[in-house]
C-alpha cells in the first residue's frame, strides 16, 4: 500500500513538473520571439507606397482611378500594355492600406512594428491552437511551433501580405474544424473571406484552399469514406460557395485570377526574389537555407503515406498544393510552413499513436515526455536569454538598410527643383515624404510597363540597345532617357537587394554632367550640372572618392554579414576598378575567387584586370 501511494505521488509530481516546464517553455518562447520581432525596424520598400495610398484614400474618400504618385504614368507615349494590373494595384489593397496608414499616422514607427509583432504572435497562436485541437500533445506542439516562429523571421515585410498570412491560417482552421467537429464557427468563413478579399489579392489563395479541401471531401464521398452526413455536406458546400461568392465584393472583383494567370505578369515579376522558385533562391544564396522548411519537406513523404492510408484527402490536397506552390515560388514557403505545421504535426502525432502497444515502447514513451519537456525548457530559456540580450527596440526606420531618409531630407531641405529619377526601390519612400510637392519616377508597384522598362535601362546604365560600341559623339541611352523626362535630380541605391553595385552610380561618377551632392549609408543624390540647383551644387558638391568609399563601406559590411553571397565582394572589386585602383581590384577579386572558386564572373573579372595590368 505504501509503495502504491509512493508511486502515485511521484507520478503526480512528475506530471505537474512536466506541465509547469512546458507552460514556462511556451511563455519564454513567445517572449523571446516578441523581443525579436519588435527589434526589427521598418524596412520594406513597399510599405511606404501602401501608406501613401492609405493617406490618399483617407484624405479624398475615394479610390484612385489613375496613378497619383508617378509622373511617368502621365505621358501618352507611356502606354501600359497591362491596364488591368494597374487598376488592381491601385484599388485591391484599400482596406489594409487604410488600416496601416491610420496606425502609422497615430502611433508612427512604433505602432506598425508592434502591430506586425502582434500579427505574427497571433499567427503562431493559431498554429498552436490547430495542433492542440487535433490532439497533439504540448510536448510535441512545442517542437512544431518553433519552426513557425523562425520562418516568420524571413517574412517580416510591413505590407498587406501580413493579413494574407493570418487569414490563410484562419480559413484552413475553419475548414478543418467543421470537417472534424461540425462546429458552427465554420460560418465565420464567409465574413473572413470577404474581409480578406478587400485587404490583399492573396484571397485567391483562400479560394484555392477551399477548392482543394472541397475536392478532398468530394473524393471521400465518392469512395464512401466521408464522415459528413448528407445535411452536413449540403451545409459545407453552401457555406464554401457563399464564401467564394462574397469575395467578389471588392473593388477589382476576380481580376486577381486574371492577373495571376496572365503571361503578361512575367514581365513585372522579372528578377523579383519572391517570385523565383525556392530552389533557385537557396542555390543562388539569395537567402540562407531555412531549416524549418527543409525539416517539413523531409517529413512530408511519411505524412503523405499516412494520409493516403487514412483517407485524409482534404488535408492531403491542401498540403500537396502548398508544397507545389512553395517549390514554384518562394513567396509561398511561409504558407506551407505555417499551415503545413498544423497538418504535418497532427499526422506525426497520429503516427506515433499507432505504434504497437508493447511494454518496452510504453516505457520509452513514458520516459520520453519528461525528456521532451526538459529539452523544450532549455531551448526556450536559451532563446529567451539570447534574444533578450541582443534585441534593441529602436522602433525606427531601417536607415542603414533600405530607407534613404538622409537623401530625401537633403532634397526636401534644399527644395531641389526639377523632375527626380529615383531608384526603383526608393519610389515609395519618395512619395511618402515628398508628395504632392513632387512625384516619383517609379516605385515597387511597377504600375507602368514602359516606365519599368526604361528604369531598368537607366539603372543598368545601358549605353545602347543596338550598338555594342557607341560612337564618342553619341550620348548614351540612359542619358537620353533622363533628358526626355527633364530629370535634374537622381536618387540611387548604391547596392541593389542582391549586393551588386548599381551600374548607374559608377557611370555617373565618370560623367561631369552629373555631380554628387549627398551620400549616406545606402543612397546617393546627384544633381545635373547646369540645372536650376546651381547654388546647392556649388555648396554641397562631393568629391567622387567620398561616394566610392561609401559604397565600399556598405559592401564590406554586407560581405561580413552575409558570407555566402559573393556579390558584395564583387562590388568592392568593381568600385576599386572604377576608381582606377586596378591592383586593389585584382586583390579583392582573387580573395573572392578563393571563397567562391566556381563563380564564373569572378574569374572573368580576374582575367580582364590581369590583361590590363
Amino acid at each position: 500500500m505504501v509503495y502504491f501511494w509512493y508511486n502515485f505521488i511521484r507520478s503526480l509530481m512528475r506530471h505537474k513538473i512536466e506541465r509547469l516546464l512546458i507552460f514556462i517553455s511556451f511563455l519564454l518562447l513567445f517572449m523571446a520571439f516578441s523581443f525579436k520581432y519588435l527589434s526589427i525596424n521598418l524596412w520594406d520598400y513597399d510599405f511606404w507606397w501602401h501608406i501613401s495610398s492609405g493617406r490618399y484614400i483617407s484624405e479624398t474618400g475615394s479610390l484612385p482611378d489613375k496613378d497619383p504618385f508617378s509622373y511617368t504614368s502621365v505621358p501618352g507615349e507611356n502606354k501600359n500594355f497591362f491596364p488591368e494590373r494597374e487598376t488592381f494595384i491601385l484599388k485591391q489593397y484599400w482596406l489594409a492600406q487604410t488600416v496601416l496608414f491610420c496606425i502609422y499616422n497615430t502611433f508612427d514607427n512604433s505602432g506598425i512594428i508592434i502591430f506586425r509583432a502582434l500579427l505574427f504572435l497571433i499567427a503562431v497562436l493559431l498554429v498552436l491552437t490547430g495542433l492542440r485541437r487535433n490532439g497533439v500533445s504540448l510536448h510535441l506542439s512545442f517542437f512544431f511551433v518553433l519552426p513557425a516562429f523562425y520562418m516568420l523571421m524571413s517574412f517580416t515585410a510591413e505590407r498587406p501580405v501580413l493579413f494574407s498570412i493570418l487569414f490563410s491560417i484562419i480559413v484552413f482552421l475553419l475548414l478543418d474544424e467543421f470537417s472534424r467537429t461540425r462546429n458552427r464557427i465554420f460560418f465565420l468563413l464567409v465574413p473572413a473571406m470577404m474581409l480578406w478579399a478587400n485587404m490583399h489579392g492573396g484571397f485567391i489563395f483562400g479560394i484555392a484552399m477551399i477548392a482543394a479541401f472541397s475536392a478532398g471531401e468530394a473524393l471521400n464521398v465518392v469512395l464512401k469514406r466521408s464522415l459528413l452526413t448528407k445535411k452536413e455536406l449540403i451545409v459545407f458546400i453552401s457555406v464554401c460557395a457563399l464564401a467564394v461568392a462574397c469575395t467578389y465584393l471588392n473593388p477589382t472583383h476576380f481580376d486577381a485570377f486574371l492577373i495571376t494567370a496572365s503571361a503578361k505578369s512575367k514581365f513585372f515579376r522579372e528578377n523579383i526574389e519572391e517570385h523565383l522558385p525556392s530552389f533557385l533562391v537557396y542555390k543562388n544564396n539569395l537567402r540562407r537555407l531555412d531549416i524549418s522548411y527543409i525539416a517539413l519537406l523531409l517529413l512530408y513523404p511519411a505524412v503523405f503515406i499516412s494520409m493516403i492510408k487514412k483517407g485524409s484527402y482534404p488535408r492531403l490536397f491542401v498540403l500537396a498544393g502548398l508544397l507545389l506552390m512553395s517549390l514554384f515560388a518562394f513567396r509561398f514557403v511561409i504558407y506551407f510552413v505555417l499551415i503545413g505545421t498544423i497538418i504535418i504535426g497532427t499526422e506525426i502525432h497520429c503516427i506515433l499513436g499507432t505504434l504497437p502497444e508493447r511494454d518496452s515502447l510504453n516505457k520509452i514513451r513514458g520516459g520520453l515526455a519528461p525528456v521532451l519537456a526538459g529539452i523544450a525548457f532549455l531551448c526556450s530559456l536559451f532563446l529567451f536569454a539570447g534574444n533578450a540580450r541582443s534585441s534593441m527596440f529602436n522602433f525606427s526606420e531601417a536607415k542603414t538598410r533600405s530607407v534613404p531618409a538622409s537623401s530625401v531630407d537633403f532634397i526636401e531641405k534644399y527644395q531641389l527643383s526639377g523632375n527626380i529619377y529615383n531608384d526603383f526601390v526608393f519610389g515609395g519612400y519618395v512619395t511618402w515624404r515628398l508628395h504632392p510637392w513632387t512625384q516619383n519616377f517609379i516605385d515597387t508597384r511597377s504600375i507602368n510597363s514602359t516606365a519599368l522598362q526604361e528604369a531598368r535601362l537607366i539603372n543598368s546604365a545601358t549605353r545602347s540597345i543596338y550598338n555594342k560600341d557607341l560612337p564618342a559623339d553619341r550620348p548614351p541611352l540612359w542619358e537620353k532617357l533622363l533628358d526626355n523626362y527633364s530629370v535634374d535630380i537622381v536618387l540611387l541605391d548604391t547596392l541593389n537587394v542582391h549586393g551588386t553595385v548599381t551600374p548607374l552610380v559608377l557611370e555617373m561618377l565618370k560623367d561631369d554632367r552629373w555631380v554628387p551632392v549627398n551620400v549616406d549609408d545606402i543612397s546617393v543624390v546627384f544633381i545635373r550640372n547646369g540645372s536650376k540647383n546651381t547654388d546647392v551644387l556649388i555648396k554641397k558638391r562631393l568629391q567622387k572618392n567620398t561616394v566610392f568609399n561609401a559604397v565600399i563601406a556598405r559592401a564590406s559590411k554586407g560581405a561580413l554579414r552575409n558570407k555566402i553571397n559573393p556579390n558584395y565582394l564583387i562590388s568592392i572589386g568593381d568600385v576599386f576598378y572604377a576608381m582606377g585602383k586596378k591592383q586593389d581590384s585584382l586583390k579583392v577579386y582573387e580573395y573572392a575567387a578563393r571563397k567562391f572558386p566556381s563563380h564564373n564572373l569572378i574569374r572573368l573579372n580576374i582575367d580582364r584586370v590581369r590583361k590590363e595590368l
